[in-house]
């Protein structure tokens, strides 16, 4: 049975069927919450070429504000849908998908591994899963991407998104990394991100323009995971970050004009951070701050020690006899880098 956790504006549901049943017994509830669980009513059917080996299906979703995330494990089965309502654009990240086929309309798509798409539950359709599969989904009320009718159908009908540059600089890690504890007290902001993302790559695939205001959201997070995992690069600067995104450094500026650390600062507060850590270590002794300037990303200790300064208030040589106060600017600066 579901099992659920409220926040103050999100709702988290677990999905699972309990150990012990029968095979013909664990089916049967699968088939009892499927079909909430995906937000659509399917019928599910044990499929006729089942992989032997066993998956045990689950699902977990969080309903915010005009959206609802949902991770997907699907054990071998065929399911199918009749046609229903096109309040909810929907996106799905195929994580693993061996062997499965979308029928839309009674033709088959084959639906490869990684492969993202859009879902059409507007008309009749299904899946044929002799092997399950692995999907994380996107649902979001369309109406507040102002997304017409004729702009729907547009959309439902692409093939796989998974090469487009948007999926694969916002939707995909979205999508990865929503489950994190306290999400569902998170809701109503992870809604505003969720709305941009889908309202930049609507606009995107409908060559349409998207406001610059619509587009912050997605777009600071995805700036902001991309320092988080290249920090350590030396060359990283603000002139890459612009590149990567195909932005003019002033547009770059102007989506962190409203962030506590502007895109410079928070770059040197990364790697600061990274530095404080290895510089509190206990063997810390057996690294020459060269050794640490470069691990960071600094392109020398001069800059490391500006950098350190600038965030403590404190030479590198006071680290160690200062450390509680040490401590506490690294939660600090720690904080200041929560996406």
């Amino acid at each position: 049975m579901p099992q659920s956790a409220t926040g103050n504006s999100g709702h988290l549901q677990r999905y699972a069927v309990p150990e012990g049943l029968r095979p013909e017994q664990w089916f049967e509830h699968w088939r009892t919450w499927y079909g909430s669980a995906v937000e659509t009513p399917v019928r599910l059917e044990k499929s006729a070429h089942a992989a032997p080996a066993p998956i045990t299906p689950s699902a977990i979703s969080l309903a915010g504000p005009g959206f609802s995330l949902i991770e997907l494990v699907n054990a071998p089965a065929v399911g199918s849908w009749a046609a229903g309502d096109t309040r909810d654009l929907r996106l799905a990240y195929f994580r693993k998908a061996a062997s499965l086929t979308i029928l839309v309309n009674g033709v088959p798509e084959p639906v490869s591994q990684g492969s993202v798409r859009f879902i059409d539950t507007s008309r009749p359709g299904g899946f044929d899963a002799p092997e399950g599969f692995h999907a994380l989904q996107l649902n979001i009320d369309r109406s507040s991407l102002e997304v017409s009718e004729t702009a729907l159908g547009s959309l439902l009908r692409l093939p796989d998104l998974a090469k487009h540059p948007i999926v694969g600089t916002f939707v995909i890690p979205a999508l990865l990394s929503w489950k994190r504890q306290g999400i569902d007290r998170e809701a109503s902001g992870t809604a505003d991100i969720l709305r941009s993302m889908m309202a930049t790559l609507a606009g995107s695939l409908l060559e349409t323009s998207v406001d610059d205001e619509a587009q912050k959201p997605a777009l600071s997070l995805a700036v902001k995971k991309y320092l988080e995992a290249g920090y350590k690069n030396p060359d990283l600067d603000v002139a890459m970050v612009a590149e990567r995104f195909n932005l003019s450094r002033r547009s770059l500026f102007y989506f962190f004009e409203n962030e506590e650390l502007h895109l410079g600062e928070r770059i040197r507060a990364l790697r600061t951070r990274k530095a404080l850590e290895l510089l509190l270590q206990a063997d810390a002794q057996k690294i020459t701050y060269s050794e640490i300037a470069t691990s960071c990303g600094f392109t020398n200790v001069q800059s490391m020690r500006r950098a350190v300064k600038e965030f403590t208030g404190m030479n590198v040589r006071e680290i160690h006899r200062s450390e509680t106060d040490v401590r506490v600017a690294l939660q600090q600066l720690r904080e200041s880098l929560i996406p």
